[in-house]
Order: C-alpha cells, then structure tokens, then sequence
C-alpha cells in the first residue's frame, strides 16, 4: 500500500528535481519518491550511500567505489566470514558490517544485482569493449 504525499518545492528545486528525473528515465513524483527512499536508507544504515551508476541508482559503501553487493558477492565467497572479508578489503570489520547489515534487510535487492553480474560473459563484454581479449597465464612450477 502507498500514500500520496503532496508538498510545495521552490521553482529551482523543482526544476532540478525534472532534470534528475529526466536523466533517471521516471516523473518527478517517483523521482520524489525514490530520493526519500534513499534518504531514509541512508539515514537507517551507517556508511551506506546511493549513487547513479552504469546499472542504475545502487546502494554504495561510503568511501568506496564499491557498491554494497560486490561486498557481499566477495563475502559469499568467504563464506560471510566478517575478518576474512575486511583483510580482503583492508577495511575495518565495522564496514564489512555495514555491507552485511544493509544485505540482510534488501536482500532481493542484493541477490538479483549478484544474480546480474553473474550473468555477464565474455560474449557480453566483447560486445561493449570489441578489442577485449582473453588472455591465459601458465602456472609457474
């Protein structure tokens, strides 16, 4: 269930607002509401931020190019185990945790975007980046 929220914004502000909501492909209004989703997102988890990226608007870890998900796909592969993922990065624990904590609450959010990236191959890449080239490395005995 939803609710209709009205509220007057200054003419510049709406005027950003339409620019933003041009570039995000939405109306104003779900503009408004994606922002204050955001925004309460934010202020609910510590060190989490959203950024518009190459897959849309994502939740990002602060002082990171990461976005929460490619934490918790590196995490997967630890087995969720909070110091190997931190040494992993050379981050706290306390940040690792973060990622966790934003996870188990937007979990389908996390799983499809882990989902997505998973589902890219080389097929998929060559056609963006057409010089792309695999390349094999002998192991050194």
């Amino acid at each position: 269930m939803s609710k209709v929220v009205s509220t007057r914004l200054q003419d510049d502000t709406f005027e950003r607002l339409s620019r933003i909501a041009r570039t995000l492909d939405k109306t104003p209004s779900d503009t408004v509401a994606t922002l204050v989703e955001e925004s309460l997102r934010k202020i609910e988890f510590a060190m989490i931020e959203f950024r518009s990226s190459g897959l849309g608007r994502q939740a990002f870890m602060q002082d990171s190019s990461l976005a929460v998900w490619e934490v918790i796909e590196v995490a997967q592969s630890y087995q969720m185990d909070l110091e190997k993922v931190a040494e992993h990065f050379n981050r706290p624990i306390i940040w690792v945790k973060a990622a966790f904590h934003y996870a188990e609450a937007y979990p389908t959010e996390i799983g499809l975007a882990i989902q997505d990236n998973q589902a890219v191959t080389f097929t998929h890449m060559k056609r963006l980046l057409p010089d792309m080239e695999v390349f094999s490395l002998k192991e050194e005995k």
